[in-house]
């Protein structure tokens, strides 16, 4: 079981710092995704509105975005194609930002606004950190930063 932890940490930890430059996002059919995957997310989230599914390729290995709104928020889960939970996002409250991400993004980006806010979790629902979209001297950016407002990544939209 504590191996499993750690490799599932581990896995999580490569998606985060590496994810997105390795990831090949590809809008797929609900036909498309995994009998394991569907099966899994209809079961979590049964009250899942404007459901849609991305396929992604990450070190080689296929996994699946599944992107949904439910209670007025927007969440994204990343399974893999077992239908095991890697990471999950949810929308929140620009408002509702640390106090540590609103300010890394406000000295880095002085000018900036934000315009969503998702904090990104482990399978257990531990914060690991933040997406963040701001608009800066006209231009749409991504801002990727852990939960003390280290910024991890930043890309233009």
């Amino acid at each position: 079981m504590k191996n499993q932890f750690l490799i599932s940490a581990l896995v999580v930890t490569l998606l985060i710092a590496f994810g997105p430059t390795q990831a090949s996002d590809k809008e797929v059919s609900k036909d498309q995704v995994p009998k394991a995957v569907l099966e899994a997310f209809e079961k979590a989230y049964p009250n899942a509105k404007e459901v849609e599914y991305e396929q992604d390729m990450i070190e080689g290995k296929a996994v699946f975005e599944v992107e949904y709104k439910e209670n007025g928020r927007e969440y994204e889960i990343l399974y893999d194609s077992s239908g095991e939970i890697l990471q999950r996002e949810e929308s929140i409250e620009i408002k509702a930002l640390p106090e540590p991400i609103a300010k890394a993004i406000s000295m880095a980006y002085p000018n900036a606004i934000i315009d969503e806010a998702e904090k990104v979790m482990k399978p257990d629902g531990t914060v690991t950190g933040y997406e963040v979209e701001i608009k800066s001297e006209g231009k749409k950016f991504e801002v990727e930063l852990d939960t003390f407002g280290k910024i991890l990544k930043t890309e233009k939209d």
